[in-house]
This record gives structure tokens, C-alpha cells and sequence, in this order.
């Protein structure tokens, strides 16, 4: 993950997670994320923790060994970026 994306993110250490909130002009673009979200979890075989609203959604990657983040863990938060203008 490059370093301005990574800012977008909060860091934890315990556990080791990357956090972030996404905010929506509306409803239908929230629906959107989520649904793409879902597809790239699909894909990955990877489900973060979700937590949404009317127009905001709470994303967490974990560390899956309860140690640190992976490559893995990484890049798909920063796919998780892209979900809100592919191009």
C-alpha cells in the first residue's frame, strides 16, 4: 500500500488492524460500495469487518495471524479504496 493511501487508514497495533470510514453523499452510493465490497470479498475470499449507516460504512482488516498485517491484508485494503471510483 503506498504511503497516501495508508494515510487514509488508521493503524492499530492491538489488535493489528487497518480501520476506516467511508462517507456517502446518499443511500444508493453506500449500496453501491457495500456491493462491490462484497463482490472483492467474494474474489479474495477475505471478509473484513463491516459497520454501516444511512451514509457512512466502517471498514476493519484484521491480521489474520493475530501478529501483524500481511501483503495480503494490505492490498486489499487498498483495493477496498478503489471501490469508490473504478477505473
Amino acid at each position: 500500500m503506498d504511503k497516501e493511501r495508508e494515510q487514509l487508514w488508521v493503524r492499530k497495533d492491538h489488535p493489528p488492524s487497518l480501520f476506516r470510514r467511508f462517507q456517502f453523499d446518499n443511500y444508493n452510493n453506500l449500496r453501491v460500495f457495500l456491493d462491490r465490497l462484497a463482490d472483492l470479498s467474494e474474489e479474495t475470499e477475505y471478509y473484513p469487518d463491516i459497520s454501516f449507516g444511512s451514509d457512512y460504512a466502517n471498514i476493519t482488516v484484521y491480521a489474520s495471524n493475530d501478529k501483524e498485517l500481511s501483503e495480503e491484508e494490505k492490498t486489499f485494503a487498498q483495493r477496498v479504496d478503489e471501490l469508490i471510483d473504478p477505473t
